[in-house]
């Protein structure tokens, strides 16, 4: 271990060596120093919350433990609703898709009628009474078709 704390302070040690993070540590008694080493490893963050919820007393840990699990079960809801809402507004987007190409196809089923009447050389008027098309989208289909 002095070899260890020898290296360390001369700075031969990397820092992100995962056993010389072990061992600081282990061997560090200073609370601030274990914050600083729990914002820089997640791992040592994870062992640091465990050393505190084991030297709580009973009764500290069982609402240590309640709010754990309450924190764990609002984001179980949360991403639950989530998925729910991501299916719902998927379902609705299909709706609106297959309602917009429905009308699409429809409006399409109309243009395609208007241009065969304009070849048979019906009436403008007729065309536009009996397709609903309006009088510049007969005549767009006229212009297209000369």
């Amino acid at each position: 271990m002095p070899k260890f704390v020898r290296q360390d302070k001369e700075n031969l040690i990397h820092p992100n060596d995962r056993m010389a993070k072990w061992i600081r540590f282990l061997t560090n008694e200073d609370d601030a120093r274990w914050e600083v080493m729990a914002n820089q490893d997640p791992i040592i963050e994870n062992a640091v919350d465990m050393l505190r919820t084991v030297s709580m007393d009973r009764e500290a840990r069982m609402l240590a433990e309640a709010r754990e699990k309450a924190l764990k079960d609002i984001n179980s809801i949360r991403g639950e609703a989530m998925r729910e809402g991501k299916e719902e507004g998927i379902e609705e987007g299909i709706k609106k898709g297959i309602e917009k190409g429905r009308k699409e196809g429809i409006k399409e089923g109309k243009r395609e009628d208007a241009k065969m009447m304009l070849m048979e050389g019906l009436d403008l008027h007729l065309i536009i009474k009996i397709t609903g098309l309006t009088e510049s989208e007969v005549l767009e289909l006229k212009s297209e078709l000369n």
